[in-house]
């Protein structure tokens, strides 16, 4: 009887536990399929999101292109309308928003202008180059066009002085370097035609303006020195050339000029001279800036200078009071103020420390006098036949 009880208490007991086992894998089933069900709309969400994300992007992406060729378009039209200060204002929307699109906008720029400078439609090209220039003051494109631009309206000075200044404009060593050299290069080519047409004079200016930008270039020195020498500036020649007569690659023909200046020096030199009346007009240069005219006077003892000339170089040079003197004129005798400056010149016939007298006795048609107190210190002759005055030094 007992076995009968515990053979059907055993059969319970597996019962329960094969209903509880089963009971415990659908709860398993159910929410592990409650888990898939929630996950999978998130990632389905989440995959949508990524992809209208990536829609919009494209969307912007063209309108962007678009909007960019719109105002590339817009800058075209205005650098063909000759509208430059449209055209730089909408360069800077494009440089600020649309930065890629700028090198196609500059290429053409440039070649546009380039266009103008060989329709010889120079105002234009100022237009154009100075307003590309307010955008990027540092494009050396422009700046070299810019130097072409005055060179080919045969404003050589100007054109020079230009392309010294693309130096400060570049930030590297080698386009320094070749900065300076194309300026040196246009100064040469416009001092050969100078030289081919003997302008002298024309050169020593220019040589006198270029030194300013350009100091330290010794060839410079070499065209001054020559200038000086064709003008018949001797003694200030051989002044000049000292400095390269230590320069390897100028020694030798300093050497050889020099010594034509020493022959030049040694020998009679005839100056123009300009007949007014009865007498004789010869230029001079005071304190190597200031020109004057002035009438020859062997009978006076020193020279004068006009009143209005004299105010016009205290402006420009310096000049020294000495002190006030009577002088006896063919008028009777003036007080005049005796003045010194430190160097008057004639050709290259110099007299430094040199004095004069102020006044207002002068005759009409020049700046003055030109008195013995200049001519003495050269044996002297006035050829009235030829109108020259000769000077060589004693």
């Amino acid at each position: 009887m007992w076995r009968t009880a515990l053979f059907i208490s055993f059969i319970c007991s597996v019962t329960l536990n094969v209903y509880l086992f089963i009971q415990l894998n659908v709860f398993s089933i159910e929410q592990k399929l409650q888990q898939d069900v929630s996950v999978q709309p998130l990632q389905r969400l989440a995959k949508q999101t990524k992809n209208k994300v990536k829609y919009i992007d494209n969307i912007y992406d063209v309108e962007n292109t678009k909007n960019a060729q719109q105002v590339v378009n817009k800058i075209k039209q205005a650098i063909n309308d000759k509208d430059y200060f449209d055209a730089r204002f909408l360069m800077n929307t494009l440089a600020n928003d649309y930065e890629t699109e700028v090198s196609e906008v500059r290429l053409f720029w440039l070649q546009t202008t380039e266009a103008l400078i060989q329709q010889k439609l120079f105002i234009h090209v100022e237009d154009s180059i100075s307003a590309y220039l307010a955008y990027d003051p540092d494009d050396s494109d422009f700046l070299y066009l810019q130097v072409d631009l005055y060179w080919q309206q045969q404003l050589a000075l100007l054109a020079i002085k230009h392309a010294y200044e693309v130096q400060y404009h570049v930030f590297n060593e080698v386009k320094n370097r070749n900065a300076i050299n194309f300026s040196r290069s246009l100064v040469q080519q416009f001092a050969d035609g100078l030289i081919k047409n003997n302008h002298w004079l024309e050169l020593r200016d220019l040589v006198e303006e270029v030194t300013v930008f350009d100091p330290q270039n010794l060839n410079l020195q070499w065209l001054f020195v020559r200038a000086q020498f064709q003008l018949g500036e001797f003694e200030y020649a051989r002044d000049a050339i000292k400095p390269l007569l230590s320069e390897p690659n100028y020694k030798i023909k300093a050497l050889a000029l020099l010594a034509e200046i020493e022959v030049a020096l040694r020998k009679p030199q005839s100056i123009p001279l300009n007949r007014q009346g009865e007498h004789f007009i010869v230029q001079a240069l005071m304190n190597d800036t200031f020109k004057v005219s002035l009438m020859l006077d062997t009978g006076a003892s020193i020279s004068l200078l006009s009143e209005p000339a004299f105010e016009v170089l205290n402006q420009y040079s310096e000049v020294l009071y000495v002190k006030d003197v009577k002088l006896n004129t063919a008028g009777g005798t003036i007080t005049a103020s005796i003045y010194q400056v430190a160097e008057f010149a004639i050709q290259g016939y110099i007299v430094n420390d040199f004095v004069f007298a102020v006044s207002s006795f002068v005759s009409e048609g020049n700046d003055g006098l030109l008195g013995m107190n200049f001519l003495k210190h050269f044996d002297f002759h006035i050829d009235q036949n030829n109108g020259l005055l000769v000077l060589k030094n004693k």
